[in-house]
């Protein structure tokens, strides 16, 4: 049960983490950090992912209609993410990406959102019960230390992130039968606004609510888990004000990404996960990019 745990939440940051963060979206340079949590049993993790995702589709726009390029950009990303238990069924996490944009001859770099994260197990798992799953809910503040594509000077390749403060509410459900595993998670979020001071635009940036949901399945065999999930992603539209009056009005963005692992199991305390993302299978996108990637992700766990 507690590497069927453990499974489960791999899958869950590499299904809502890793495409969210790499996604050069149209509107924002990036989407909402998802959390850094323990979903198993265990008093302490240390997960650091690198990942690399090449932007297939350039540009969706408000219409739907896709635009893609001969030469396309590429984005990676390594992050640190951390968690504790501190009082029995709740913990703290934090989540620190570096993120690096390459388009032609020009690299920009830098570090991206910081997501805080508590969380509380409100459903634990002390007694086996067929049906009812495992929850955990939490709430997140968002840092903008990363920059938004608003405040960009080079369409966009030096953005790593929204640039907003943003407080976030979710919840994750597991469950396991046998073999077989399942989660569901399901988060919103509320960004606050900021005034911009930029050589193209000087006036107040008015981001509005955004959301993910997820869903996943996974197939354990002895020391590996094979898994997928799918994450549907939604942001509102950003409106700019100059001297008190709203000059863009902005779109909403929108898009799914499709996700398929494999885990393998070293040992109680080390785990290693290989996956695949792809944001042009599913969902109607808008206001966005689409790309494809894969990342490489290592776990350390401290039981408690």
């Amino acid at each position: 049960m507690k590497r069927l745990s453990l499974f489960l939440l791999t899958n869950f940051l590499i299904g809502m983490t890793f495409p969210i963060f790499v996604s050069a979206a149209a509107c924002c340079g990036g989407g909402f950090a998802a959390p850094s949590v323990i979903a198993g049993d265990d008093k302490a993790q240390l997960t650091t992912s690198l990942s690399q995702t090449e932007i297939i589709v350039d540009n969706v726009n408000d219409q739907g209609i896709w635009t893609k390029w001969d030469t396309h950009q590429v984005v990676k990303n390594f992050k640190i993410e951390g968690a504790h238990i501190i009082n029995d069924r709740w913990q703290m996490g934090i989540s620190v990406p570096i993120i690096q944009r390459n388009f032609l001859n020009q690299t920009y770099s830098g570090i991206g959102d910081i997501g805080t994260t508590v969380g509380y197990e409100y459903l634990p798992d002390w007694n086996y019960n067929p049906y009812r799953p495992k929850g955990l809910g939490y709430l997140q503040i968002t840092l903008p230390t990363g920059k938004s594509k608003s405040e960009s000077t080079n369409g966009g390749l030096d953005s790593r992130g929204q640039g907003f403060w943003a407080l976030g509410v979710g919840t994750l459900l597991t469950k396991s039968w046998g073999s077989w595993d399942a989660f569901t998670s399901i988060e919103a979020h509320r960004s606050l606004g900021k005034t911009i001071y930029t050589s193209q635009l000087q006036g107040e940036l008015k981001p509005g609510y955004g959301g993910n949901w997820g869903a996943g399945l996974g197939y354990n065999q002895k020391d590996f888990r094979y898994g997928g999930s799918v994450t549907w992603s939604y942001e509102d539209p950003i409106a700019t004000e100059q001297n008190g009056i709203q000059i863009i009005d902005g779109s909403i963005e929108r898009y799914a990404t499709a996700a398929a692992s494999i885990s393998y199991m070293a040992s109680d305390d080390w785990s290693g996960t290989f996956s695949y993302t792809d944001q042009t299978l599913f969902g109607n996108p808008i206001n966005t990019s689409l790309g494809r990637g894969v990342a490489v992700q290592i776990q350390r766990r401290w039981s408690r």
